[in-house]
């Protein structure tokens, strides 16, 4: 009898054990807060798990509306901090788990900022990341999710293992890669050598046709077409095209391992 209690009562903590990390109802909590900033700031967010849209408005503060998700209980959701820092000219708003390894919950973000901010990076590990009527050389980077990118006064760039990349009205681009999704960019005008690479996935381009560029594509698994931009081609062929537009142009690398590519005209 007292070696079943024993065994009985071993198996009761090991169920015990394993409802304490099981799934159970969504705990949500809110972040709304807002922050004086002046012309010289410069914003920069970084965000663990869940997706960050920025865009401007009328008003002189920052914005920070975000919501707070764990279905692993209140404990887990009180682990996630949004913390906002001031460090001279820059306004940090970061994301931050105390927990152990991943992350038990999610935060998505909607940020406005004065359309005279300057914003230089927005992170995320797991999200989309949408970006509109801005300022700024930003660098966006997700390790999994889409990067939207529209009406920005600055050259970006963008990066995601995970998701398509759009990018249009723009001063001008760097380098944009993904692991997996299309690309779809306008290139007004890029000042150092660019890339334009995804792994899986069509790459659509849109050239400023006043630009010079160097401009190779490849593509391992599909074709290549381009109308509206007269190149002085040094090699065409169905998957490989080096050309020139101009003279003296930096050089622009297109390039996907699995999906067709096209250039036209802006």
């Amino acid at each position: 009898m007292d070696k079943k209690r024993i065994v009985y009562g071993i198996i009761i903590l090991f169920v015990v054990a394993g409802l304490s990390g099981c799934v159970g109802p969504q705990v949500t909590d809110y972040f709304n807060e807002s922050y004086t900033v002046n012309d010289q700031t410069i914003l920069t967010v970084s965000n663990i798990n869940g997706q960050v849209e920025i865009t401007s408005w009328e008003g002189d503060n920052v914005t920070v509306n975000a919501v707070k998700k764990s279905s692993f209980g209140q404990d887990e959701l009180d682990k996630i901090e949004i913390n906002v820092t001031a460090s001279g000219n820059f306004l940090n708003i970061q994301t931050r788990y105390s927990g152990l390894s991943p992350i038990q919950g999610s935060v998505d973000m909607n940020i406005k900022v004065p359309r005279t901010l300057t914003i230089e990076s927005v992170t995320s590990s797991n999200g989309a990341l949408v970006i509109t009527r801005t300022n700024g050389n930003i660098t966006a980077v997700s390790s999994n999710g889409a990067i939207l990118i529209d009406t920005v006064d600055g050259y970006v760039s963008a990066e995601t293992s995970n998701g398509r990349i759009e990018v249009k009205n723009t001063t001008g681009v760097r380098d944009l890669h993904t692991s997996n999704g299309a690309i779809i960019v306008e290139v007004a005008d890029f000042r150092d050598d660019i890339s334009i690479v995804t792994s899986n996935g069509p790459i659509t381009v849109y050239l400023n046709p006043a630009l010079n560029a160097m401009i190779e594509m490849r593509t391992s698994n599909s074709k290549i077409t381009f109308e509206g931009i007269s190149l002085d081609v040094d090699l065409l062929e169905e998957t490989h095209v080096i050309g020139s537009l101009g003279s003296d142009g930096k050089s622009l690398d297109i390039h996907t391992s699995n999906g067709k590519i096209q250039l036209f005209k802006l």
